[in-house]
C-alpha cells in the first residue's frame, strides 16, 4: 500500500530533516550540535522507547563521518545526511530534500551544563535540556568528538520515554563501511511545495516544509528545534489494521487513535472524515497530545461504507 511505503520512508525522513533545522534555544548546545555534525566515530547503538508499559528496543551499527550517518541493522542499510536519505542497497534510489530558507524557530528550551563523567572509558560531560522546570533531555557528550554517546528523553511525569546508548565507541570508521555497502544510487529530488492547508505552527512546532507524495498524498515536516515530526496526509479512508499488525489503541481525550511504538520514533494513525493521516516523529507523549489537537480529529466510517468495504473490499 502506498501509505505504508510512505510511512516507512518517512520515519527516516524525520531524522534527516531534524538534522537540518538550526536549534535556537542555546548557543552552547548549538555549538555542540555543529561540532557533532563534523565528528568521526562508529560503534553499536541501542535505542528504546517506553510508553504505557510497552518497550520497543533496537540495535544498529552506526558510523558517522562527512556529515552523514550510516546505519546498518538486520533489516538493511541506510544513510542520512548531506540533504538526502538513502535506504537499502546500491539498486535503491536516494531521496534528496531541497529546502527553502527557513528562519530559526523560537526556543522553548534552556540548557544546564552538568558534571564531568567517564563513558566507555572516555572523558565526557553531562548536558541537561530543560523545558521550563521539566528536564526534557539528558545528554552524555564525548569530550573529544562531541558525539552523543548516551541520551535520555523524559515524559511529563519525569520518567524516561526514550533512551539511546552506545555499547561500544570508536573514533574511526571501518574500511568496509556502510558507505560502500550503500553504493552510489540515483537521486530523486523532492522540492518543497506551497504550505497552504497546513498550519504554520502546531503547539510550539513550526512548519518547515511540505512535500508531494505518491498518488496526491503530502508530507508536512514540523520542528521545534529539538524534536520533530512529519504529518502524512492522503485522500480517502485507510484500514490501518490491515497495513500495520503492531498498532496499539491510543485515546486522547475522547478521540481514538492507533499508535505504533518503535525504538526511535512513534507513529500515530487515524482517519478523519475524508482523509487518512499519520504522524511520525520523535517527540515525547505530552507533545504528541498537544500537537494532535491542532489537526483534524478522528471520525468513524459511516456504517454503510464499512459494510460495503467488508463485502466488496
Amino acid at each position: 500500500m502506498i501509505v505504508r511505503r510512505t510511512l516507512v520512508a518517512g520515519g527516516l525522513a524525520v531524522v534527516l530533516a531534524a538534522s537540518t533545522v538550526v536549534p535556537a534555544f542555546a548557543d552552547d548546545l548549538s555549538d555542540y550540535l555543529a561540532n557533532a555534525e563534523n565528528a568521526v566515530y562508529s560503534g553499536r547503538r541501542v535505542t528504546g522507547t517506553i510508553w504505557d508499559g510497552v518497550e520497543r528496543v533496537g540495535m544498529v551499527e552506526i558510523q558517522h563521518h562527512d556529515g552523514t550517518t550510516f546505519v546498518e541493522s538486520s533489516s538493511g542499510v541506510a544513510s542520512i545526511g548531506d540533504g538526502s536519505v538513502h535506504i537499502g542497497g546500491s539498486d535503491e534510489a536516494a531521496v534528496s530534500f531541497a529546502r527553502d530558507p527557513h528562519s530559526e524557530v523560537e526556543g522553548r528550551y534552556t540548557v544546564v551544563p552538568g558534571e564531568a563523567t567517564v563513558y566507555l572509558g572516555r572523558p565526557a560531560k553531562v548536558i541537561d535540556v530543560m523545558e521550563g522546570s521539566l528536564r526534557r533531555m539528558r545528554l552524555v557528550v564525548d569530550d573529544a568528538t562531541a558525539a552523543p554517546v548516551a541520551t535520555e528523553i523524559y515524559g511529563p511525569d519525569g520518567e524516561v520515554f526514550r533512551y539511546s546508548t552506545m555499547l561500544d565507541f570508536s573514533v574511526s570508521v571501518p574500511a568496509e563501511s556502510a558507505t560502500q555497502a550503500a553504493g552510489t544510487p540515483d537521486t530523486e529530488t523532492m522540492e518543497p511545495l506551497k504550505t497552504d492547508g497546513f498550519p504554520d505552527e502546531a503547539s510550539g512546532y513550526h512548519l518547515v516544509d511540505v512535500y508531494d507524495g505518491p498518488d496526491g498524498s503530502h508530507q508536512a515536516f514540523y520542528s521545534d528545534g529539538l524534536f520533530s515530526f512529519s504529518l502524512f496526509v492522503d485522500h480517502g479512508w485507510t484500514d490501518w489494521h490491515a497495513v500495520s499488525d503492531d498498532e496499539l489503541p491510543y485515546l486522547v481525550g475522547d478521540a481514538p487513535y492507533l499508535r505504533v511504538i518503535g525504538p526511535a520514533s512513534v507513529w500515530v494513525l487515524w482517519n478523519s472524515r475524508d482523509m487518512s493521516l499519520a504522524l511520525v516523529g520523535d517527540l515525547p507523549p505530552d507533545h504528541i497530545e498537544q500537537v494532535l489537537e491542532q489537526f483534524p480529529r478522528p471520525a468513524r466510517r459511516a456504517w454503510y461504507k464499512a459494510i460495503w468495504f467488508r463485502v466488496f473490499g
